[in-house]
């Protein structure tokens, strides 16, 4: 494993190699994307003359994605003919193709990314063990069983299990209001302090 100059307590839960930054057809190749318990990390190389190449690291904060209705905004999208996923963090959105298997790449990312900006590390499911070419037969036979059938998935909260409620606290270093996760660790903006909600 590369060093992602991890900070203290930061944890890698996924990392894929086969990653483009932006749509399918004209993104920007990554040399790997890496999900921690903190950030989504992007790792690219650039070239520095003719024989030096840099490793650039871009860290996204978990704690920056957007929410709507206290869901983080992240999604596996259509986009032409290929699935990419998005990714809305308050500064930018980030948008990542998956060219080995799409579809089923890019909902699982967005499951695990949702999943850890909420804190449930636990929630995010071990890798798909079918080879890329049969998952895509396998999603096809069931977007096909499924539109002549009508559907046969849930409701999006149907099975979601009820998220930790947002709270806020002073401080008890400074006694600055804090916001966060109930039972969650966070650091305190202006006098650095860590403390669980």
């Amino acid at each position: 494993m590369e060093d992602y100059n991890l900070a203290p307590g930061e944890l890698v839960v996924m990392q894929e190699q086969s990653v483009k930054l932006g749509n399918d057809t004209d993104g920007e190749d990554l040399d790997e994307l890496v999900l921690t318990n903190q950030n989504l990390i992007l790792v690219a190389s650039a070239s520095q003359g003719l024989f030096k190449k840099t490793r650039m690291l871009k860290r996204c904060p978990l704690a920056k994605i957007q929410r709507q209705n206290d869901v983080p905004q992240v999604f596996a999208t259509k986009y032409r003919s290929s699935y990419c996923l998005q990714a809305a963090f308050r500064d930018e959105t980030v948008t990542l193709c998956f060219p080995a298997n799409p579809r089923r790449l890019a909902e699982r990312w967005a499951r695990a990314i949702a999943q850890a900006a909420d804190g449930d590390l636990s929630g995010i499911g071990a890798e798909d063990n079918l080879p890329p070419e049969l998952s895509n037969v396998v999603d096809g036979a069931r977007d096909l069983v499924g539109s002549i059938f009508g559907g046969g998935r849930q409701p999006k909260g149907a099975s979601q299990k009820e998220r930790p409620a947002n709270v806020t606290k002073k401080c008890v270093g400074c006694h600055a209001p804090i916001t966060g996760r109930a039972g969650s660790t966070v650091t305190c903006s202006y006098c650095d302090t860590r403390q669980t909600l």
